[in-house]
C-alpha cells in the first residue's frame, strides 16, 4: 500500500513537473521572432504605452473591425478591400495578437481590449463608428457598445463569443495558469494541433490553405504569444457581465450555418436578449465564414449599413 501510494505520489509529481515545463520548452524552442523585425501591412500607434497594430483604409462612413481569439487583421483580407471601397475600414490587432506588442504584465481581459479599440478611436479622430466583432472580438465590441454607446452606431457579431462568461470564472484561479499556458502553447506550436483545430473553423477543410497556416505561424512565434493568451483567458475570466438590454444600438448577428465553435443557439439566444437584433445565417459556411464565404459576408454588412433589409 505504502509503495503504491508513493508510485502515485511520484507519478502525480512528474505530471506536475511536465506541465509546467512542457509549454515552456515549446515557447522557448519556437517563440525566437522579435517583433519590431517582422513586416506590417499596417502602422503602429502607442496606446496606454503598448504598440497597436492597424490599418486604415478607405473613405466614408467608419467602420471598426475587431478580430478574434488568436486572430489578427489578416483575418479580414477578404472584407477590407471590398469594404473600403464605400466606408472608412479601420481594423487593428489587439494588444497581444497580430503584430501589436504582447507585454508581459498587464490587463488583457475583454474590459481593457474594448478600452483600447475606444482609444484608437479617439486617436484616429472617430467619434462614432459601426463596429464589427467576430468572435471573441464580438464580445469586445458589446462591451464597447455597453460602456461606450456614444462610440457605438451599429453593431455587427459575426460568429460572436459569449458577451458573459467566454472564460468560466474558475479560470482565473492561480493553479489553472498552468493549464491555461499549456493548451495556448499547443495550439500556436505544435503543428498537428494547430492544423486540427484551425480546420475546425472552416466548412470546407481544403478552405485552409498552406498560406494561411504559414501565416497563423509566423504569428505566433512572435516572443510573448503564449503569455497573451494565457494572460487573456485568465483575465477575462474576471470580466464582469454586461447587461445587454442596455444595448440600443441596430445589431446584425451574421452566423455561419455550420459554426462548431459558437453555434447557432448562442445566436438565436442573442437575437431573443438584443433589444434591436437580426440574425443572418451563411450556407455552407462554419466560424470563418468571413473568410470562406466572404463575398454573401460583405454584401450583407454593406446591406446592413446602408439599412437595407438583410
Amino acid at each position: 500500500m505504502v509503495r503504491r501510494r508513493l508510485l502515485l505520489a511520484g507519478l502525480t509529481a512528474g505530471a506536475l513537473a511536465a506541465l509546467w515545463v512542457y509549454p515552456r520548452w515549446l515557447v522557448r524552442r519556437c517563440e525566437n521572432l522579435d517583433l519590431a523585425e517582422v513586416p506590417k501591412a499596417g502602422d503602429v500607434i502607442r496606446l496606454d504605452g503598448v504598440g497597436i497594430h492597424y490599418v486604415d483604409r478607405g473613405q466614408g462612413p467608419p467602420l471598426v473591425l475587431i478580430h478574434g481569439l488568436g486572430g489578427r487583421i489578416y483575418n479580414f483580407r477578404y472584407n477590407i478591400p471590398v469594404l473600403s471601397e464605400r466606408l472608412r475600414v479601420v481594423a487593428l490587432d489587439l494588444k497581444g495578437f497580430g503584430y501589436s506588442e504582447r507585454p508581459a504584465a498587464g490587463d488583457y481581459s475583454l474590459a481593457a481590449q474594448a478600452r483600447l479599440v475606444g482609444e484608437l478611436m479617439d486617436r484616429l479622430g472617430i467619434s462614432r463608428a459601426a463596429v464589427l466583432g467576430h468572435s471573441m472580438g464580438g464580445a469586445i465590441a458589446l462591451r464597447l457598445a455597453v460602456t461606450c454607446p456614444e462610440k457605438v452606431d451599429r453593431l455587427i457579431l459575426v460568429g460572436s463569443a459569449p458577451p458573459n462568461g467566454m472564460v468560466p470564472r474558475f479560470a482565473a484561479s492561480l493553479p489553472l495558469r498552468p493549464l491555461l499556458r499549456l493548451g495556448a502553447a499547443l495550439v500556436l506550436h505544435q503543428p498537428r494541433v494547430r492544423e486540427r483545430v484551425l480546420r475546425q473553423g472552416f466548412y470546407d477543410p481544403a478552405f485552409l490553405s498552406p498560406e494561411m497556416l504559414e501565416e497563423f505561424r509566423r504569428s505566433a512565434c512572435i516572443r510573448g504569444s503564449t503569455n497573451a493568451i494565457a494572460s487573456l483567458l485568465s483575465d477575462a475570466a474576471r470580466d464582469g457581465p454586461i447587461d445587454l438590454s442596455r444595448v440600443g444600438q441596430p445589431v446584425l448577428l451574421l452566423w455561419g450555418e455550420g459554426d462548431r465553435w459558437t453555434n447557432l443557439r448562442l445566436a438565436r439566444r442573442l437575437a431573443d436578449e438584443l433589444p434591436d437584433a437580426r440574425l443572418r445565417v451563411i450556407e455552407r459556411a462554419r466560424h470563418m465564414v468571413l473568410e470562406e464565404r466572404a463575398e454573401e459576408a460583405n454584401e450583407a454588412i454593406l446591406a446592413f449599413l446602408s439599412g437595407a433589409s438583410t
